[in-house]
């Protein structure tokens, strides 16, 4: 038996300012591209609770903007691992490690 492809799950943020994410995040590819700087907020645990093992991309956009993205958390939650600011062309992986933590990684 053929193993299923999963539909995959794009979110395109063409503006400056502030994104919070939502469920359908979940083991998504964020693309930010705007010339100035823009934050993603992953949502509080409390509310949108990612399993353990959700892996979200956020990719700066370079061909169409050159500001950076910040990702954040709210409340006590928190991120671990490299910066989570993605500069122009890179990519940041977010992992949920622990039921309010995540770990990033910059990929330049």
């Amino acid at each position: 038996m053929a193993t299923p492809i999963l539909p995959s799950r794009l979110k395109a943020y063409t503006g400056a300012g502030a994104h919070l994410l939502d469920a359908f995040a979940q083991n998504a590819v964020i693309t930010v591209s705007h010339g100035s700087a823009a934050s993603v907020t992953l949502p509080d645990a409390s509310s949108v609770d990612f399993p353990l093992g959700t892996v979200i991309t956020v990719i700066q956009v370079v061909q169409v903007g050159a500001g950076a993205v910040t990702v954040t958390v709210p409340g006590s939650d928190t991120i671990a691992g490299t910066a989570a600011t993605a500069a122009a062309g890179d990519t940041l992986f977010l992992t949920k490690t622990t039921a309010t933590g995540w770990h990033s990684a910059l990929a330049t």
